[in-house]
């Protein structure tokens, strides 16, 4: 009988500053909140500043904020929405953003590790400041219980800076949407017209390269190699997604030979699955990562990976099975030998099919449920018990 007593719905809060936009940290947000918000016993209500689309159970709340200059629009965005939701009278609230009164946050990396480690600033101008404020802020409240980084690449980062939180510490990945990039009906006719868009040769080897921060992903290394390669008889053509300076990139191409090998997309928000369908391999030599989702993704279209060191997605990639590792970024030598392992057709294939076999394994439900196990010990901790035993319920239904 307790079973059919009708109870009111979990009311959950997310917080997030954009949502179902383009950028690995707002899919992850996006592909999540939309799976639980279809939960028939959860009301999810979305504080973002700006939103592309949600489904109708999602319970919109907009949040102002000041764009007359970055540090106002973050800062702006951090108090409105903390106030918004202290007004409201949620059961759990899980934030995406720096919102000190969550019971949960999903963390990137610690801000002094991004401009320190990242960016190699040795001064902190009055913006980093207030971040790091805000962060500690955050981190250290009395209604966090838990911090979710996704990859233990982010944890590691996340140690360095608070080892006396790491108790609060859940690593949770990223997935993919496997179906969406394991077909191969019509691959032969994208690469097609990928060749002939650029007038690139069939035979020649095509990479792709999905990011829009070039710099900061290793975009030049990478065109170094293609540079170092082609010294060595090898011809590589890579295709590159995303946004960046188009005029400092074509000078750098042309002064090294190269420019006629790589072609430039642009911003890509719809049926992007058709260029891994084009490419023989992806390519992300990022300084730092906290995971990657394109990897995943190339994963998932049965594409090896070459990534550096410094990237989260290591989690679910191996290297020599499904990717090549390449340690010294600013070597083209090492980056070209990468090129030239994977010329070979049959290590090709075989590695592209143990990709598409780990990707298969890291499905978005699986994130979903993770999740899900950490609401259920936060309303377990706030003495929510039955709604806690409600969660732990659902998990492995199938979220569609």
């Amino acid at each position: 009988m307790r079973d059919k007593v009708k109870m009111s719905p979990l009311r959950i809060a997310i917080v997030t500053m954009e949502y179902g936009y383009e950028g690995g940290a707002e899919r992850f947000v996006w592909q999540v909140t939309e799976r639980i918000s279809r939960l028939p016993f959860m009301e999810v209500n979305l504080f973002a500043a700006r939103w592309k689309e949600t489904n109708p159970r999602i319970i919109c709340h907009k949040v102002p904020i000041l764009k007359i200059s970055r540090c106002a629009t973050r800062l702006s965005f951090c108090w409105n929405a903390h106030q918004m939701v202290q007004n409201g009278k949620y059961d759990l609230v899980h934030c995406h953003d720096l919102v000190a009164n969550c019971d949960v946050i999903t963390f990137g990396v610690p801000h002094l590790f991004w401009v320190k480690e990242i960016q190699k600033k040795n001064m902190l101008s009055p913006y980093n400041h207030l971040i790091r404020r805000l962060e500690k802020k955050t981190l250290y409240s009395k209604n966090l219980s838990w911090i979710l980084p996704n990859s233990q690449r982010a944890k590691t980062a996340f140690a360095q800076y608070y080892p006396d939180l790491l108790s609060k510490v859940q690593v949770i990945s990223p997935g993919v949407e496997f179906d969406r990039f394991c077909q191969d009906k019509d691959k032969t006719e994208q690469r097609e017209k990928i060749l002939n868009r650029f007038g690139w040769h069939r035979q020649h080897l095509l990479g792709l390269f999905v990011g829009n921060n070039w710099k900061l992903k290793g975009l030049p290394q990478i065109c170094l190699g293609i540079a170092e390669a082609k010294k060595r008889g090898l011809i590589i053509n890579l295709l590159v997604v995303g946004k960046g300076d188009h005029e400092a990139m074509g000078s750098f191409l042309r002064s090294k030979g190269i420019a006629n090998q790589v072609g430039f997309i642009g911003l890509v928000s719809e049926e992007i699955e058709n260029f891994y369908k084009a490419a023989d391999f992806l390519i992300l030599l990022s300084r730092f990562e906290s995971f990657g989702m394109v990897v995943l993704e190339a994963m998932a279209s049965g594409l090896p990976v070459i990534l550096s060191a410094e990237i989260g997605a290591w989690d679910v990639a191996m290297e020599g099975v499904n990717a090549l590792k390449i340690v010294n970024t600013e070597d083209p030598q090492e980056i070209a030998m990468a090129y030239s392992k994977l010329s070979d057709p049959l290590i090709r294939k075989k590695m592209g099919h143990s990709a598409r076999e780990t990707a298969k394994q890291h499905d978005w439900q699986k994130v979903v449920e993770a999740t899900l196990r950490i609401y259920s010990l936060v309303l377990k901790e706030k003495k929510l018990v039955q709604q806690s035993n409600w969660i732990i319920r659902s998990v492995g239904l199938s979220i569609d």
